[in-house]
């Protein structure tokens, strides 16, 4: 099998070797930042980009003890060896008015803030831009509108959603349009170039009611055409009638300044799509990829892939391929495995073992045309309990426990072949916080992929014969490296001990930086410091 090469994940953080190197477990070095304090009601929520000399990152306000959207952000700046250098905060008012976030943006060099602004008087909320100076971090006074949509109530404003091609030459600002009950929906599709400058914009109303056609996804590639992926639901009160899917996915494409609508619908026949996304390739071809089950909605018995030619419009290299019944039981007790291995024999559709609730995270294409995906178990269990209050009064009490399980990582060629599907053990079980400190990160390189994620230091000595799997178990975890090659094959690594730095790591902010260097983001209670891994 050929080595994976595939496209490298966006530069977010530059780092040197300056630092002194504290550990080194596995195929990694590890350099420690010094230990910060952050600025209060704050959170750090992602790494903005680099420059030549420095390192951005963004930390929203928190509100109420939840994280707002609107009030105040914070824009820090790091130099080479991970040192703060300057941090500043950004008040969101406009007129005296409060702005809402919605993004932020390095663009050529320039770091650009997206908010939006509501207008009760005109009825138009308004999509604004403005930069930040590098130098002082604050907000230049080069405000202006880039896009519009009406205002008609306070819950139904419109909305904004911004997507970057893969280069940053073109941006799409998709707008949604005020909701109208049982009508078609309708988007304002505007597509700028890397200065911000209008390229073409155009009102799209789509084929479908509001109540029965929804956008999961949307891209734009280097042309600035613009893909909108949707869900189409033919039954609203049921995901099956007679054992068949009552729903179904679409992919809508805009080309030539939006003139030009085509429409691929996606259908397995008698299968249920459970996941699906999509990319664009360097030649502008679609690769969609996703799983599928034989009796549900929310469990995963095998994997589809295929393109569609920009030009012509058909569809190309198509698979559609079951995992193995060994991958398939992998992480089973054997008592359990012999369960499944009857089913399978006596051809017992539902008793057939399927993987449940798997969220598709990660579409990665690889430069030979083939892709690999990644995805992870991912589900949340609402509980409802009673209790009486200190007056004697019944109360109910509702919780919300996350679970974060195990991964799986499932190597396609272009054919639309499985090559081979690999597990990585998991658990995260938390209660009411999100997933904080839950999920993972990852980190692509010419020889490996990497996943990051907190763990229980008690799953390196895991009994093979049970294949029990100990629950992540807070600030007295460990940091796991998990490899997995080319040809499959995973390896677990303990990187460190979150006790022992003094943080609790948070894999959901973690970034790969550059070829062979990610950066780790830990923290603890106003506490935090940065890791640079360096892969060998």
């Amino acid at each position: 099998m050929k080595k994976l090469a595939i496209f490298l994940l966006p530069l977010f953080f530059i780092t040197t070797t300056n630092t002194v190197v504290l550990s080194q477990r596995g195929p990694v070095e590890i350099q420690w930042s010094g230990e910060y304090k952050e600025p209060r009601s704050s959170i750090l929520t992602e790494f903005i980009g680099n420059d030549e000399r420095y390192s951005y990152a963004l930390r929203l306000g928190i509100g109420e003890g939840l994280l707002s959207k609107e009030g105040s952000i914070f824009v820090e700046k790091y130099n080479s060896k991970m040192k703060l250098v300057k941090t500043s905060e950004i008040k969101l008012i406009y007129k005296k008015k409060r702005l809402f976030f919605e993004n932020i943006q390095m663009i050529g060099g320039q770091i650009y803030l997206f908010t939006s602004f509501r207008n009760k008087k005109k009825k138009m909320n308004f999509l604004f831009v403005q930069t930040i100076n590098k130098k002082t971090l604050k907000l230049e006074k080069d405000i202006r509108v880039i896009s519009s949509v009406p205002f008609r109530a306070q819950y139904n404003s419109g909305a904004f959603n911004l997507e970057f091609s893969r280069d940053s030459s073109k941006i799409l600002v998709l707008g949604q349009l005020p909701y109208q009950a049982k009508a078609q929906e309708k988007y304002q599709i505007k597509v700028l170039d890397k200065s911000l400058n209008p390229i073409w914009n155009k009102e799209i109303q789509l084929p479908y009611d509001d109540q029965r056609f929804e956008i999961e996804q949307y891209r734009i590639d280097r042309e600035g055409n613009v893909y909108l992926l949707g869900l189409i639901q033919k039954d609203l009160m049921r995901k099956k009638r007679n054992g068949k899917p009552t729903y179904q996915y679409t992919l809508l494409t805009y080309s030539q300044e939006g003139e030009k609508v085509k429409e691929y619908k996606i259908n397995l026949k008698d299968k249920f799509i459970t996941d699906l996304t999509f990319r664009i390739q360097k030649n502008g071809d679609p690769v969609c990829a996703g799983f599928y089950s034989d009796r549900n909605s929310f469990s995963i018995r095998g994997t589809y892939f295929f393109k569609i030619n920009k030009s012509t419009g058909k569809v190309y290299n198509q698979g559609l391929k079951e995992f193995d019944f060994e991958f398939l039981t992998e992480l089973m007790s054997e008592r359990n495995k012999k369960r499944a291995e009857k089913a399978e024999k006596q051809n017992d559709e539902k008793k057939q073992v399927e993987l449940y609730r798997y969220n598709l995270d990660k579409l990665i294409l690889r430069s030979d045309g083939g892709a690999v995906l990644v995805a992870e178990q991912f589900f949340i269990k609402i509980e409802t309990s009673q209790y009486r209050d200190i007056q004697g009064y019944w109360r109910t009490r509702t919780q919300r426990r996350y679970y974060y399980n195990d991964i799986i990582v499932v190597n396609i060629n272009p054919k639309g072949e499985i090559d081979w599907a690999s597990h990585i053990p998991k658990r995260q079980i938390t209660l009411n916080d999100g997933g904080y400190f839950s999920s993972y990160a990852v980190a692509v390189t010419s020889k490996a992929i990497y996943f990051v994620f907190n763990d229980n230091p008690k799953n390196f000595g895991t009994d093979k014969k049970t294949n029990k799997i100990h629950s992540f178990n807070g600030t007295r975890s460990v940091v796991t490296l998990a490899e997995v090659k080319p040809n499959g094959s995973v390896t677990k690594y303990p990187l460190f001990s979150n006790r022992e730095e003094g943080i609790l790591t948070r894999p959901k902010v973690c970034k790969q930086n550059k070829k062979n260097e990610m950066i780790i983001y830990g923290e603890k209670l106003r506490k935090y410091k940065f890791a640079k891994v360096v892969f060998k």
